[in-house]
């Protein structure tokens, strides 16, 4: 579905990533961990065009640096990881998720109003859908955020820490909003995290980076037996038993 090859990107003589490779597989969760520093939102920045880099990414075998920035975003869509409380309302911004469908001057058509409404249940955020960003709590502003990017309608929905601005109890809800959207709806996620226990709970792949290169990449049985991440960060790994489930937490 998607392959990235060989990907390295340099900012200001200062080496960000170095020799990328992976792919994702359709329909699955892939969570990227790593250090600050460690060139995980660059990599997504490459996806969306919005950083230079040497090697290829290839969508459906097609080269994404050969596409238009209208053409990657119908297929590749971005929650990034600063969501400024700007002044328009949550069904405004929701609505720009439909920007690149929509040529300049052409209003919104029915099936675009289809999507806008869809993604505001999806995420159950009606009660403020007339509310301008400037008026909700940060927790509220990320769901309107996850709305835009789920009427954006794309095949690869990548987050970068989605989960930093949400209490423990949307936390849980977003947990099980990714199974839906993976399952039910059968899109395909490339997630940045920084809880390593949250990254273990919902990934069935990880890729974890340091320095900008890849330490581990696979299944996520096989990246969290390969004690590689408790090296990287220094931490200790533990099984536990927590609402009839085995759980990995690192702490």
């Amino acid at each position: 579905m998607l392959e990235i090859k060989n990907l390295s990107v340099t900012k200001s003589k200062t080496e960000i990533l170095n020799d990328v490779s992976f792919s994702l597989k359709p329909h699955t969760i892939t969570v990227i961990i790593g250090k600050n520093g460690s060139g995980k939102s660059t990599l997504l920045s490459c996806l969306t065009g919005e950083s230079k880099y040497k090697g290829t990414i290839h969508y459906d075998d097609k080269n994404l640096a050969l596409m238009s920035e209208k053409q990657r975003a119908t297929l590749i869509s971005l929650l990034p990881q600063s969501l400024p409380a700007v002044p328009v309302t949550v069904e405004n911004l929701v609505a720009m998720g439909r920007t690149p469908y929509i040529d300049f001057g052409r209003r919104l058509s029915d099936k675009d109003k289809e999507q806008i409404e869809k993604a505001i249940c999806d995420v159950e955020i009606e009660n403020i859908r007339y509310k301008k960003l400037t008026e909700i709590s940060g927790g509220e502003r990320q769901k309107a955020y996850v709305a835009m990017v789920l009427s954006q309608n794309t095949r690869i929905i990548a987050l970068d820490e989605p989960t930093t601005y949400m209490d423990m109890q949307f936390q849980k809800e977003f947990v099980s909003l990714l199974t839906s959207l993976k399952e039910k709806h059968k899109k395909t996620l490339i997630v940045v995290m920084h809880d390593l226990s949250k990254a273990a709970e919902i990934a069935d792949y990880i890729l974890l980076l340091n320095e900008g290169r890849v330490v581990a990449s696979g299944k996520k049985e096989e990246v969290l037996q390969s004690g590689k991440i408790e090296s990287t960060f220094d931490v200790k790994k533990y099984e536990i038993l927590i609402d009839g489930q085995n759980r990995t937490i690192f702490e």
